[in-house]
C-alpha cells in the first residue's frame, strides 16, 4: 500500500512539474521578449545584442524607481527619417508584467503620431493605439481623445492602412525582426503565436 501511495505521489509531482513548465512556456513572441529580458536584464541584457539598440545607462540599478522598469531606444540610422523615439520598455512588477513598443512618425515640424503597442504578459493581450503629439514652446502636448485623433488623421490624409504600414515597418520589420536575429524564436513577425490583438484604428 505504501509503495502504491509513493508511486502516486511521484506521479503527481511529475504531473505538477509538467503543468508548471507548460504554463510558464512562452506562448507568443512577446512572451519570449518579456521572459528573456526579465531573466537577463540585470546582468547581461539580451537586448544589448541588437545593433543600434541603446540600453538605458542606469541599469542595472537597485533603485525601486528603475529596477523593475527597464527600457532602451534605437538609434535612427536614416538621415531625415520621419521615424523617431523607437522605444522598447518593460514593467516587471507582479501587478503589471508588460512589454511596450512605441515610436513616433513625424507629420510636419510640429505634429507627430505616437504609436503604442502594449503587451500584457498576464493576459496575453496586445493593444495597439495611436495618439497625436504637438510640439509647442519646447514642450510636447499629447492628444489621446479618439475623436480629436481621427480629426488630425483626416486633416493629414492618413488612413487605417497607413497606420498599419507604419506599424509593420517599425514593430514587425525592425523590432521583432531584430529579436528573431538574436534569439532562436519559435515565432516570427508574421506569426506572433497565441496572443489576442486589439487595434484601436481597426474600423476607422
Amino acid at each position: 500500500m505504501k509503495k502504491i501511495i509513493s508511486i502516486l505521489v511521484c506521479l503527481l509531482l511529475i504531473l505538477s512539474v509538467g503543468i508548471y513548465y507548460y504554463m510558464n512556456q512562452p506562448k507568443n513572441i512577446f512572451d519570449e521578449i518579456y521572459q528573456e529580458t526579465e531573466r537577463t536584464y540585470r546582468m547581461n541584457n539580451i537586448l544589448g545584442k541588437i545593433d543600434g539598440f541603446n540600453i538605458r545607462a542606469v541599469w542595472p540599478a537597485d533603485s525601486d524607481s528603475y529596477k523593475y522598469t527597464p527600457f532602451g531606444t534605437y538609434e535612427i540610422e536614416e538621415e531625415g527619417s520621419d521615424y523617431s523615439n523607437i522605444r522598447v520598455g518593460f514593467n516587471f512588477k507582479r501587478n503589471r508584467k508588460t512589454v511596450s513598443i512605441s515610436f513616433r512618425k513625424k507629420l510636419d515640424s510640429k505634429i507627430s503620431l505616437s504609436l503604442w503597442n502594449m503587451y500584457s504578459a498576464k493576459d496575453k493581450y496586445l493593444a495597439k493605439t495611436v495618439e497625436i503629439v504637438i510640439k509647442e514652446n519646447g514642450s510636447n502636448n499629447y492628444i489621446e481623445d479618439e475623436t480629436q485623433v481621427r480629426s488630425y488623421l483626416k486633416k493629414y490624409g492618413i488612413t487605417a492602412k497607413d497606420l498599419d504600414a507604419y506599424y509593420e515597418k517599425i514593430v514587425n520589420q525592425k523590432v521583432l525582426k531584430d529579436w528573431c536575429s538574436i534569439y532562436k524564436s519559435k515565432y516570427s513577425p508574421k506569426d506572433y503565436g497565441q496572443v489576442t490583438v486589439k487595434t484601436q484604428w481597426e474600423k476607422w
